[in-house]
């Protein structure tokens, strides 16, 4: 990939927000805001050609508005996420992630030794955050 102005700028807002799960829209914004402002066809071309590259995530949330994730690095793996159903943001789950990990890994063998190819695996918890569901206590916070 090219190191464009708008790469740049793609790259810098993950490295700020490693768990942030954004929509095209909320891509376009930021990158606006960062002074890397290009139009929408060239955005998704850029978050295709990063999820292409295994650098991006791409996954469609319970609104089926399509969000883009930091990919798995090194050793992270699949990691299962809660999403919330009325904000749309997403929390990765860490507790139990190695016996998670684990897990899928047992899946995905089994998978492969009947001869399916290309697998990924990807876990969802939905419901309400707690600042969704308690706001006012987010608001005395």
């Amino acid at each position: 990939m090219r190191a464009t102005r708008a790469t740049r700028a793609l790259a810098a807002l993950y490295a700020a927000r490693p768990d942030a799960a954004l929509s095209e829209a909320e891509v376009e914004s930021a990158l606006a805001a960062a002074g890397a402002g290009v139009n929408k066809v060239t955005v998704y071309r850029l978050l295709d050609r990063c999820a292409a590259a295994g650098l991006l995530h791409k996954q469609v949330d319970a609104a089926r508005v399509t969000r883009y994730t930091r990919a798995p690095q090194g050793n992270e793996g699949a990691a299962p996420r809660f999403e919330c159903d009325d904000c749309h943001r997403q929390f990765r789950l860490s507790q139990g992630s190695a016996k998670v990990q684990t897990a899928l890994q047992h899946m995905l063998q089994a998978l492969a030794t009947a001869g399916h190819e290309s697998l990924a695996v990807d876990i969802a918890v939905h419901g309400r955050c707690a600042e969704c569901a308690h706001p006012a206590e987010g608001a005395a916070a």
